[in-house]
């Protein structure tokens, strides 16, 4: 049941998505024949100003249809299609999806801090487990983490970071307690999926918020975490990084246990998940948004239109590829599901924000 709610948590995301490009093509003019949420047999449809509304017996995803798209497409009415409008608006409408999820993440954000939240004290140890490694050292809540081996943590994901990938390995400690430095030795103990663990939480406050500080903070935790999600991505893409550090099941996995925790966890995975979807449409693939958008620059730069022939075996290419993409990181699951601990090569890799 709750990896059901996290699945169909993440099809309301894209079919938000997909409704971002239906209000960005109305509002510049262009036709808009179809939009859908969820797949399989219609139990709903609805015509509104020329859009016929569909409600699937699949109630995952959502699809958009506006002509002229698929630069094959016979399209009657060219003034209002898709394939005839300027580039920078093509441009617009495909940036609407991933510009929609990150208006979600704002929003969610928002409602929460001015709702009141826990807020994180900036590497600020919350609790200490008993018996763990940081209890044998003598971390004790209130401490301030300043250095890892010598070198400078300013956001608690780079403890985590750091800390995951030292298992079994001596842990050098500068701590701030009362104002007076101490350095504190451990060794992360090696957990079930091959990350290092001391056994700590960072501290958190409980505040409420006003409506400009409640935006300003959320603007800068959704360009902190679009940052941290990039930069994931690119070490990925260039080999310090590997798949088990973005398997598409831990995102799940977190959002399940998020939602049976309490609603505000579940919201902020909400807002994880929106901000994955933006980053992962704006990839330069042919195939998805950021691909599109890539060829659609080209054009306006050139004033040359992409002929449909090469503008078909780009986003074949991409498909390809996302495919490939998808295969590695299938087989990445299948390999962590059958061997969760012996990977530690492969669950070491980038392990996502959470408590050493």
């Amino acid at each position: 049941m709750r990896s059901l709610s996290a699945l169909l948590t993440l099809g309301l995301l894209v079919a938000v998505h997909e409704f971002g490009h239906l209000l960005a093509a109305r509002l510049l003019g262009m036709r808009v024949s179809r939009y859908g949420f969820g797949f399989g047999p219609p139990l709903l449809s609805f015509r509104v100003r020329g859009t016929r509304f569909t409600w699937g017996a699949v109630p995952f995803g959502g699809f958009v249809h506006i002509p002229g798209m698929n630069p094959h497409e016979h399209v009657e009415g060219e003034d209002a299609s898709f394939a005839t409008a300027r580039p920078w608006r093509r441009i617009l409408v495909l940036g609407a999806g991933p510009f929609t999820n990150v208006l979600v993440a704002v929003g969610v954000l928002v409602a929460l801090h001015m709702a009141g939240t826990h807020v994180a004290v900036p590497m600020t140890v919350g609790t200490v487990v008993p018996g763990s490694e940081a209890a044998r050292a003598q971390l004790i809540p209130g401490d301030v983490i300043q250095r890892v081996d010598g070198q400078p943590v300013r956001q608690w994901a780079e403890l985590v970071e750091r800390i995951a990938l030292s298992p079994e390995l001596a842990v050098r400690l500068s701590v701030l307690r009362a104002g007076v430095p101490h350095e504190l030795t451990l060794t992360p103990r090696l957990d079930g999926r091959g990350l290092g663990r001391i056994g700590v939480t960072q501290q958190y406050v409980f505040r409420t918020h006003g409506v400009r500080e409640a935006l300003g903070l959320s603007l800068v935790r959704v360009g902190r975490q679009t940052r941290d999600g990039v930069l994931r991505l690119a070490r990925l893409v260039t080999g310090r990084s590997r798949v088990g550090a973005l398997q598409p099941s831990a995102l799940l996995n977190q959002a399940s246990s998020a939602a049976e925790t309490s609603s505000d966890a579940f919201q902020r995975v909400l807002v994880g998940l929106s901000l994955a979807l933006a980053v992962f449409y704006l990839l330069p693939l042919p195939a998805l948004d950021g691909g599109k958008i890539l060829l659609l620059a080209v054009e306006a730069l050139t004033g040359k239109r992409i002929p449909p022939r090469v503008e078909t075996v780009a986003q074949t290419l991409g498909f390809l590829a996302f495919v490939a993409a998808v295969v590695m990181v299938a087989t990445s699951e299948v390999r962590h599901a059958r061997h969760p601990a012996a990977g530690s090569s492969a669950s070491r890799a980038t392990p996502a924000p959470g408590n050493p």
